[in-house]
């Protein structure tokens, strides 16, 4: 049975720091202690725990499945207790992070950024994320909010729709398909596919050329990025699965994106963990809600 008296403050930053960073090194710079002292806190943490929280390799420490699962609860409680110090003290509330992805980008962004100044008096920080990191930073307390492309693996988030785009495929200027004013997913069987190198299953599953219905589909280079995808795309390496605003957002010379039939939308939703009772969160996912209702976004 956990020690739950035994769980402090210090070992959650500890092991909040290690889990962000990836290093027990770098997280004591982080939190400006020594290296020791963070080793000791996440040992008394993991102590408290019935399974291993982090796994010791040589190039740096990375979370188990039960370590995800705590750091969720863990960065809700540390944002809460940084929250309940400012009041406290009579200080200005913290200002938010607002976490975003690529092609979850654009007026959406700033519809979002537009609710935290109202919230905070201004206070926002805008923080961009790849594909390591579908939540944006909101699984390792990187962000408060986060704008995100779904759908995500974890059940520890809540979620805004905020607007729907249509599905469609990048390809090279020069690819025979190029010039198409649209394609179906019965037209790009066979073809050779640039796909997110993703630790999230569910959200890299729902990029696949396969969850459109293209058959026959050959992965051909994995990335990291949108600007890495259309670059491949550019220089050959194969097709990819984007949203039809990529081209007004990511205009890449040598990629045509070209939209696809068949009634195939990607969402873009506002993101927050579902424990954060944080006024500023939770009055600006409030305020969100009650603009959208009155003036949807849908593109």
């Amino acid at each position: 049975m956990s020690k739950t008296g035994d769980i402090t403050l210090p070992a959650l930053r500890a092991f909040a720091a290690v889990a962000r960073t990836g290093s027990f090194t770098a997280a004591a710079e982080t939190l400006g202690v020594s290296q020791p002292t963070v080793s000791a806190a996440v040992a008394r943490l993991e102590a408290c725990s019935d399974a291993p929280l982090l796994r010791r390799e040589r190039t740096g420490a990375t979370l188990t499945a039960h370590g995800r699962r705590v750091l969720e609860h863990a960065v809700s409680v540390l944002a809460a207790v940084d929250g309940l110090a400012a009041a406290l003290s009579g200080a200005a509330a913290p200002g938010l992070t607002v976490g975003f992805m690529g092609e979850a980008a654009g007026p959406r962004t700033a519809l979002v950024v537009d609710a935290v100044r109202a919230r905070t008096g201004g206070r926002v920080t805008l923080r961009r994320f790849d594909f390591d990191d579908p939540t944006c930073g909101l699984l390792t307390g990187d962000s408060d909010l986060a704008v995100v492309w779904p759908p995500l693996s974890t059940g520890a988030l809540d979620t805004l729709p905020l607007g729907a785009d249509r599905r469609a495929v990048a390809l090279p200027v020069t690819h025979p398909l190029a010039a198409r004013p649209a394609l179906h997913p019965a037209d790009l069987g066979g073809l050779a596919w640039v796909t997110p190198r993703s630790p999230d299953p569910v959200w890299a599953r729902f990029r696949h050329p396969a969850a459109v219905g293209v058959a026959d589909a050959t992965v051909a280079a994995g990335s990291g990025a949108i600007e890495e995808t259309l670059e491949l795309v550019a220089a050959g390496a194969g097709v990819a699965l984007v949203s039809e605003s990529t081209d007004q957002h990511y205009a890449r010379s040598g990629v045509a994106v070209v939209p696809l039939l068949g009634g195939h939308h990607c969402t873009t939703a506002l993101a927050w963990r579902r424990d954060d009772a944080r006024p500023a969160v939770t009055g600006t996912v409030a305020a969100l809600r009650a603009l959208l209702a009155a003036r949807p976004v849908t593109g």
